[in-house]
């Protein structure tokens, strides 16, 4: 553009002319001219067009927009596209009454062109698939619970300095190693809508496969559970060495079978009184029974729960190992598979599968990165920070008898009282006066008419999440986070055993 218009007016060049040379329309090149003209020579004059008189709000205000999309993506219930649009209506007109375009009033919603544009001038966001996120997980991951965990944990080293260094802390966890992989991506024929790759079944066949890991970045090997009524060796064909091999009809974890999950731990960490261990693990009931936590108390094992429905961001092999595990295992089975064409996997040949992804995946670089990721080795019990904690604010409830001082409530009612409801009343009152072309005004006279009041961002209008108070009817008791070694600990599971 600039170089356009000094061809017309340094070089006396015909508008004409300059238009074919450029490719800039006549009418556009026109304009500048004449505002050069104006200006008069040797003034800078801008050159790209003025978007922002046709902007619905402010920077600011846009910036808030963002910020309450972000927050509330951050609690698991994020804006879509379409609930985006609605909102940016609601905030426009029926809060704040922001001249818009009458689309904005026939659809009660913004257009595609302005949440395109929302959409550039905030890089920062971007449509996401989320991924499915149950209640229980997202609101047990507070911060109660896991400055119990911490404190705990920390209690933990108090008693016993030995575990500072991280070379006698331990993370069991179980992981479903089935007979039907996940596919790999794979290249085919653009177009095709149905793209196929070969499994072994529809679900599968369950075989559990319990995994230990140090802080230090070492491994134990693990323990499998057969689907079978009795175990036999050559179901271990090609395990990592050492591995214990268990037998269950359902191929699920037991009380029983977890007892000698817990020998074979103790007998390859070593663990004994004078050479003690901290075992972290969650709070599963094949976990707690009375037989178990005996035993390890008798071997110098101390052990350490999670908080239930944390072990997303608590677990170090949920953290860092299992993804990759995984991974080398679908890898692992695929490989088996053409290898031995139209052949299915059997339970007989899985182990040879985890032998292959333990080697891959079981590094010290992925496990003691997952122990630092929990904040348990180095131990920091800061390592969550308030946003990740936003989930759990949606169940923060308040008793109704206690008084509810939130900010935002009391600026609902200062601000939002005396608002009528416009969603139906709205279209009336305005003339045609505010059509599109009044929308064309220069923001200095935009500015100049709008009313200097404050600005009723969507935190206001509508807030974010909040549950509402439940009663409590049962009187089950909630699990935490414990030192299950303790004596207090040690008596409420006897009794729970009695109960049964």
């Amino acid at each position: 553009m600039g170089a356009a218009v000094r061809l017309v007016i340094e070089e006396k060049i015909s508008l004409r002319k300059a238009v074919e040379r450029t490719g800039i329309k006549f009418q556009t090149l026109q304009r500048y001219v004449k505002k050069q003209n104006t200006a008069g020579e040797g003034s800078n004059i801008r050159l790209t067009p003025n978007y922002a008189c046709r902007q619905i709000f402010t920077p600011e205000q846009e910036d808030t927009l963002e910020e309450y999309v972000v927050i509330c993506a951050k609690m698991c219930y994020g804006k879509s596209r379409k609930d985006l649009r609605s909102l940016a209506y609601e905030v426009a007109i029926i809060a704040n009454q922001i001249n818009i375009p009458e689309n904005w009033r026939i659809k009660k919603k913004a257009g595609l062109e302005w949440l395109h544009c929302f959409m550039a001038r905030h890089p920062n966001l971007s449509v996401r698939q989320p991924e499915g996120c149950s209640l229980s997980r997202a609101t047990s991951f507070n911060q109660h619970n896991v400055n119990q965990f911490f404190n705990n944990l920390e209690e933990i080293f108090s008693r016993t300095p030995e575990f500072a260094d991280g070379t006698r802390i331990y993370n069991l966890d179980e992981t479903a190693t089935t007979t039907v992989q996940k596919p790999k991506k794979i290249v085919a024929k653009k177009g095709i809508k149905q793209v196929s790759s070969a499994t072994s079944g529809e679900r599968g066949i369950l075989v559990t496969t319990c995994c230990v890991v140090s802080a230090s970045g070492n491994f134990t090997p693990p323990a499998m559970v057969f689907p079978r009524k009795n175990f036999k060796e050559h179901m271990l064909h090609g395990a990592p060495s050492g591995t214990l091999g268990l037998a269950h009809s359902t191929g699920w974890m037991t009380t029983e079978l977890f007892v000698k999950v817990m020998k074979h731990v103790i007998r390859h960490t070593s663990t004994s009184l004078e050479n003690p261990s901290l075992l972290i693990m969650d709070s599963h009931e094949t976990h707690l029974s009375a037989e178990v936590i005996m035993l390890v108390k008798k071997h110098g094992v101390t052990v350490l729960t999670l908080p239930p429905h944390c072990s997303n961001k608590l677990q170090p092999l949920d953290l860092s190992v299992f993804f990759p595990f995984k991974s080398h295992y679908n890898a692992a089975i695929e490989s088996w598979l053409l290898r031995n064409p139209g052949r299915p996997i059997t339970i007989y040949d899985i182990a040879s599968c985890v032998g292959v992804a333990f080697e891959k995946s079981m590094t010290p670089g992925n496990i003691t990165s997952g122990f630092k990721k929990a904040g348990i080795y180095p131990f920091d019990k800061h390592v969550f920070t308030d946003d990740d904690f936003l989930v759990s604010s949606v169940t923060d409830r308040v008793f109704p008898e206690e008084p509810i001082d939130s900010y935002e409530v009391n600026d609902v009612e200062m601000e939002t009282q005396n608002l009528p409801n416009r969603l139906e009343t709205d279209h009336e009152g305005h003339t045609n006066e505010t059509d599109d072309e009044e929308h064309t005004d220069t923001s200095d006279d935009k500015n100049d008419n709008k009313p200097e009041k404050m600005f009723i961002s969507p935190k206001i209008l509508l807030g974010y999440p909040k549950a509402e108070y439940l009663k409590q009817k049962g009187r089950r008791r909630k699990k935490k986070s414990i030192i299950a070694i303790d004596t207090p600990e040690i008596i409420l599971l006897k009794e729970k055993a009695i109960e049964k």
